[in-house]
């Protein structure tokens, strides 16, 4: 008998054993082996998640049947499928923190999405498989079932009918049990051939607006799913991303989150991107609604965190965890909550994505976002107390020339690499800048700006403003020598005359702060 003939064989017999079977879902398992604390065991009902220990050791059973070779071969849970049930907002703050976790807002034994199994006190159950060996938040949480996640990589046995993957027969056998099996993978296909697997890959990118050209986005967090096998991959600089291998179609998602910020769809609930079903790559441009909104919001937040940031002081938070930015799609400008968050769940920054109900521009969402973290680097550089007790001017100038700066770099970077005129020569709010104090808001003034570029507004517009003869310092040094002493306009003028550079003296200084 050939090759082929006794692999069609077999697998015709294997699915007439799954088909025919009468076997029942056990109504409990055991659970050995890890951490108990604070946790409660739900019994284990009938689940089609192929990944669900208790399938796969059926699957495995009915493989012994056929294959002599697998006698003595066991498999052993690796995985635990979790939900965290949070009770108060130091607990879901704790549970956040945890940035090796990774947390989904809806159930995970389905090949679907779910919707968000939500809270109005902001902190709903949180869903999760982590390794069965590791240490787990004193969180109360429930077991919901243990699961085995084949390794990635190719394990052969040896039949009387030629050598086959293991792994990726049970993984089949288990798909099949639980009417899972995509019509394109029967088991004859699996069975001849160990390279089925593949890698989900791709690449994100977004629009933007002044440069009139989708920009590939850095350090977006990808997950491929299917059921409670969970892969993620970080995007590089050109916006690709790869994981390790599947078997089947995955859900491909973005989950606007990484180890420093999160971004949020409103005041509690997580920002995503759901994507498609697919056994393939996942290029995803995105343009409009709020997914334009949360990517730009990500590109703001990726510069400040772990881009290039012109040198400042990074807005990480000291107590640790993630910048929860929240985004809310109705009418309105940024702010900066450092005054009561300050932890726990709630907002620790605000940004409005529209005006007069349409929605901004892509540069300006960017600028408002450095704008509100450039207030929370401030306030994390000196401290929560003394950021409140600073002069609202030297607060608000601060974090107008981070994000004249930030906004600046970027969309001048941007015009270079896109031939992009638009962008390239963008000075951003200059007419704002430039027209202080005949503004509504002096607060918002470009005391600091002052220092580092090289308009003078008194020649150039009239000699009601500022009579700016200094360009020297870099806005780095201001952060790193200037900063920290500036409770108000007079003691920043004592910094800047402590800290003279090359080109500055006491009558440029004078004249400068004149009208401050």
């Amino acid at each position: 008998m050939n090759y082929t003939k006794t692999v069609s064989i077999l697998a015709f017999m294997l699915l007439l054993l799954v088909r025919c079977s009468k076997e029942e879902y056990d109504s409990s398992i055991k659970f050995d082996g890890y951490e108990k604390h604070l946790n409660i065991t739900v019994p284990l009902k009938g689940t089609r998640d192929p990944f669900a220990f208790q399938n796969m050791n059926r699957a495995l059973n009915k493989l012994k049947a056929l294959r002599p070779e697998l006698t003595d071969l066991t498999i052993k849970p690796n995985h635990l499928y979790l939900r965290f049930l949070p009770g108060n907002e130091i607990q879901m703050d704790l549970l956040l923190k945890d940035s090796s976790i990774v947390l989904f807002d809806h159930s995970l034994d389905s090949e679907d999405y779910a919707s968000p199994d939500t809270s109005s006190s902001g902190y709903g159950p949180q869903y999760c498989v982590v390794p069965i060996d590791r240490s787990l938040p004193a969180i109360p949480y429930e077991l919901l079932y243990e699961v085995f996640i084949p390794p990635d990589e190719a394990t052969t046995k040896s039949s009387s009918t030629g050598s086959y993957s293991f792994y990726d027969e049970l993984l089949s056998v288990s798909a099949n049990l639980t009417g899972n099996l995509d019509s394109e993978d029967t088991l004859l296909q699996v069975s001849r051939s160990s390279g089925r697997r593949w890698n989900p890959s791709g690449r994100i990118r977004a629009w933007d607006d002044l440069v009139g050209d989708y920009i590939p986005l850095n350090h977006v967090n990808v997950h491929a799913r299917w059921f409670t096998h969970i892969e993620s991959s970080l995007t590089d600089s050109e916006g690709y991303f790869s994981m390790s291998s599947f078997r089947y179609k995955v859900n491909y998602s973005i989950k606007w989150e990484n180890s420093f910020f999160t971004i949020r769809d409103g005041n509690f609930l997580q920002a995503w991107y759901n994507g498609p079903r697919i056994k393939g790559e996942w290029n995803l441009d995105i343009k409009g609604g709020k997914s334009i909104m949360f990517a730009t919001i990500h590109r703001a937040a990726y510069r400040h965190f772990y881009g290039d940031n012109l040198g400042m002081v990074r807005p990480f938070l000291k107590a640790g965890g993630r910048t929860k930015i929240c985004y809310s799609d109705n009418d309105g400008t940024g702010k900066f909550l450092g005054d009561y968050s300050a932890g726990g769940i709630f907002p620790d920054i605000k940004i409005w994505g529209r005006t007069n109900g349409e929605y901004k521009t892509t540069n300006k969402i960017f600028a408002v976002t450095a704008h509100e973290l450039g207030h929370q680097a401030h306030s994390q550089y000196l401290g929560n107390i003394r950021f409140w007790q600073t002069s609202n001017i030297i607060r608000e100038s601060w974090a107008e020339a981070v994000e004249w700066a930030l906004a600046n770099d970027e969309y001048h970077k941007l015009g270079k690499e896109y031939s992009s005129d638009q962008a390239l020569f963008y000075n951003h709010q200059i007419y704002k800048h430039n027209n202080w104090p005949n503004i509504a808001d002096r607060d918002y003034s470009p005391i600091f700006i002052d220092l580092i570029d090289n308009i003078n507004q008194y020649v150039e517009v009239g000699p009601e403003h500022p009579n700016d003869m200094i360009s020297e310092y870099s806005i780095s040094f201001i952060n790193s020598n200037l900063l920290r002493n500036s409770n108000d306009i007079s003691s920043l003028k004592s910094e800047v005359s402590k800290n003279k550079l090359e080109g500055v003296d006491d009558y440029k200084i004078k004249e400068l702060f004149g009208l401050y």
